[in-house]
């Protein structure tokens, strides 16, 4: 079974722009329920990919900063007052630029196999270059027990 199998053509691939607000990213992920949203560039390319755990990451203080003086975040009310200031950042600034694609023809076992050894619960499909999708863990799972295990939702 490979991603063209359960990738469905009807869907609209939402993305942003590097430059794109944290605030805009997060409303659009909020009102469309995307638990990632890639990151293209102007030519449709993939550069990068937004996900909540990136959204809600960019509420706290960088590690290296953390590191540098621990002592100034036990203040979690402090903290709460200073996660305010995210709304200024950048999709560039917090998205994850590691990406692991898959395209179409990928087979779905080692789509999974990747998001299981790597955390990851969304995998943009990509075709000559070009974001074609958005594979999730859920669909895989559901393809998975349907053709193997004969169930059903």
């Amino acid at each position: 079974m490979k991603v063209t199998d359960i990738l469905s053509p009807m869907v609209t691939v939402h993305t942003c722009a590097p430059h794109t607000t944290w605030k805009d990213a997060a409303e659009l992920m909020l009102r469309e329920k995307l638990p990632a949203l890639p990151v293209v560039d102007t030519e449709g390319r993939l550069v990068g990919i937004l996900s909540e755990k990136d959204l809600f990451r960019a509420l706290f203080p960088l590690y290296k900063d953390w590191m540098e003086t621990p002592h100034a975040y036990h203040d979690f009310e402090r903290m709460e007052e200073d996660a305010i200031t995210a709304i200024e950042r950048t999709v560039a600034e917090v998205m994850s630029t590691r990406l692991l694609t898959a395209s179409p023809e990928t087979p779905i076992l080692k789509v999974g196999a990747l998001m299981v050894a790597s955390g990851i619960h969304q995998v943009p499909v990509v075709q000559e270059g070009k974001l074609i999708g958005m594979v999730g863990r859920g669909a895989i799972y559901r393809a998975v027990l349907s053709r193997y295990f004969e169930l059903e939702s």
